[in-house]
């Protein structure tokens, strides 16, 4: 499996069989638009233009908008509802794919977990957390979620890039909270077999234009 990064909360998840993209944004971000083929697209909130660019996805997916349980091809995906007042009703999602649980939360805004939310997002190898405050969840809060889901590996996402026009906070907070070690990749590539140990990696991934 393969995971890369376009900006946002918006993600290319690519296994052997089956190519999922998360929140495809427009250029009204001042990013350019997510584009590529997908099996599945995955949007945390359809109402949102930072996630429901599905016009730019080529191949006829399956898009996914809500909460259900959805099993399509080799992927198992779960969603479940998660607050954000500011920007209306959000999902998280479970993404399992060859033996390895994602747990993908966009823009939602809450100060913790619920318990629904945590029994979906259980045994998660890798959490996908906002961390750029305003609107989502500042960087205290993706590192308190981050670590209570336990993964092998975080990755933040929705935070100040180059270009982006959305007032959202830069990465450091964010890594001075989680201690400042941390590595950067262009791609995660992984097996179910490299998830060993039980230190948490941090993550990070170079936006793919």
């Amino acid at each position: 499996m393969t995971i890369s990064w376009f900006g946002l909360s918006s993600f290319k998840i690519t296994g052997k069989d089956i190519t999922i993209i998360t929140d495809p944004f427009g250029s009204s971000s001042g990013l350019t638009a997510v584009r590529g083929g997908a099996d599945v697209v995955v949007c945390s909130n359809p109402a949102l233009d930072w996630c429901n660019n599905f016009s730019s996805i080529s191949g006829a997916p399956f898009i996914i908008t809500g909460p259900g349980e959805y099993d399509i091809k080799e992927a198992f995906i779960i969603g479940t509802g998660a607050e954000n007042k500011e920007l209306g009703a959000t999902t998280i999602y479970s993404i399992e794919l060859e033996g390895i649980r994602i747990a993908f939360l966009g823009p939602i805004k809450q100060a913790q977990l619920t318990d629904e939310q945590k029994e979906v997002l259980e045994g998660s190898d890798i959490a996908l957390v906002p961390v750029g405050g305003r609107q989502i969840l500042d960087f205290e809060v993706g590192a308190k979620i981050a670590t209570q889901l336990e993964p092998f590996i975080i990755v933040p996402h929705s935070y100040k890039t180059s270009g982006l026009a959305l007032n959202l906070d830069k990465l450091d907070k964010f890594l001075q909270e989680m201690g400042g070690k941390h590595t950067e990749e262009e791609k995660l590539s992984l097996k179910k077999k490299d998830l060993v140990g039980e230190a948490t990696s941090l993550v990070v991934l170079t936006p793919q234009r």
